[in-house]
């Protein structure tokens, strides 16, 4: 399981938001990127000390930097390889691979069924597990901890306020309401950060505006009793899980200051210290997690950070350095990273320092066991048709030696 950054990601608070139109049809449009997590905007007095600090860790670090190979034959035969049936004849959008290397969870849009399915990525069949009340606006962005799967179901082409929240026992079958979106005293949806809730270890969170100036609450449920606390309110962004279980999110403590990462006790709410790898990140970019190993982007997307713990302070890893920014695509599991610069898709053997480009744009779902790929639609729709690849990670190939 890997949690990740959405869209609107960035390492302050307040100023611009993308139109939210285009950031919706990204959810289940192929050729879009799609994640969780996130930090909102506004132009901090610390920045230029973060973006100077930045610099001189880099040249401390440039070492670290992974090396850049290409797909040897090997490779190339296993991403031939591993579509799954169904989304040749349907939309499938992915939300979460299904811990077994057998199965994956989607958003399925067909004539007779639009909703959120599990799928056998053999077989193609697929089982039920809530269907969409408006199968053109409702799409769905979630997580899977091993045993429950959570998802956020926007309900809007064009408002990414108006969602709900929903659980579902992979164990029993019950489905279940955590939550909803709230609305303002004049009527609107409050903005909440776009980003997909997160379910470890039993628990789910997400943040939910609650107020005017970027004010939000940290929920925290657990999925079991169905207990939802919020543990906090704030200028925060996007939360997570981690070990403990402990739920950790950016804040801005001041209006205009970059973000810190804070971290509470999932059961109790009590702020706790953060784990070393979270303690001097500033400003950070769609952190990602598998609840031990972390990534996240800092430059403005130029700069990808890396530790293979928690407990380890992270490094540089990769650079961008053209035009083009590393995306919010980013997933983790364990060794192996999937990250973006657009208009290619990359994927990364940490304990080498190796990547390679595996698509032409598209993005993946990642888990201990298996890559989830979908790739680009051939035409832009609202429920476009792409090929989705699964390939167990124990297929494939070692990642070849840079030259």
């Amino acid at each position: 399981m890997a949690t990740s950054g959405d869209p609107r990601n960035e390492g302050y608070r307040g100023g611009l938001r993308p139109a939210a139109g285009l950031v919706i049809i990204c959810l289940v449009a192929a050729s879009c990127q799609s994640g969780s997590s996130s930090i909102r905007k506004s132009i901090g007095t610390t920045q230029l000390e973060q973006i100077n600090a930045t610099h001189v860790e880099r040249a401390s670090v440039a070492k670290h930097i992974w090396c850049k190979t290409q797909p040897n034959a090997a490779w190339r035969k296993a991403l031939r390889g591993g579509v799954v049936a169904i989304s040749r004849r349907a939309s499938v959008v992915p939300l979460a691979a299904a811990n077994d290397g057998r199965s994956f969870f989607a958003s399925l849009y067909t004539k007779a069924y639009s909703g959120v399915v599990r799928i056998n990525a053999t077989s193609s069949r697929f089982t039920k597990i809530r269907r969409y009340p408006d199968s053109n606006s409702d799409q769905a962005s979630g997580s899977f901890d091993g045993r429950w799967l959570v998802w956020a179901e926007y309900h809007s082409l064009y408002d990414t306020g108006d969602f709900s929240i929903w659980s579902w026992d992979s164990r029993t079958g019950r489905l279940r309401q955590i939550g909803s979106a709230a609305r303002s005293p004049s009527g609107e949806y409050l903005t909440s950060a776009w980003q997909a809730p997160v379910a470890f270890a039993g628990y789910a969170t997400w943040e939910q505006g609650s107020g005017q100036n970027n004010v939000g609450d940290i929920h925290v449920v657990d999925l079991e009793s169905g207990r939802d606390r919020v543990v906090h309110s704030g200028r925060v962004g996007g939360s997570f899980l981690i070990d403990g279980p402990l739920v950790v999110w950016p804040e801005s403590m001041a209006p205009g200051a970059l973000t810190i990462m804070r971290t509470a006790d999932a059961r109790t709410g009590r702020i706790v210290t953060a784990p070393p790898a979270l303690r001097k990140i500033r400003g950070g970019l769609a952190p990602v997690t598998d609840g031990e190993a972390l990534a996240f982007m800092t430059d403005s997307w130029k700069s990808l950070w890396w530790s293979p713990s928690l407990r380890t302070k992270p490094r540089i890893v990769i650079s961008s350095r053209d035009a083009y920014t590393i995306d919010n695509s980013l997933q983790v599991a364990g060794r192996y990273v999937f990250f973006g610069i657009q208009p290619r898709s990359y994927f990364a053997d940490a304990t080498n320092g190796r990547y390679l480009q595996i698509n032409e744009g598209g993005w993946t779902r990642l888990d201990a066991k298996t890559l989830v790929l979908l790739k680009p639609s051939a035409t832009k729709a609202l429920h476009g048709i792409s090929d989705i690849v699964f390939l167990p990670l124990k297929s494939l190939p070692p990642i070849p030696p840079c030259r």
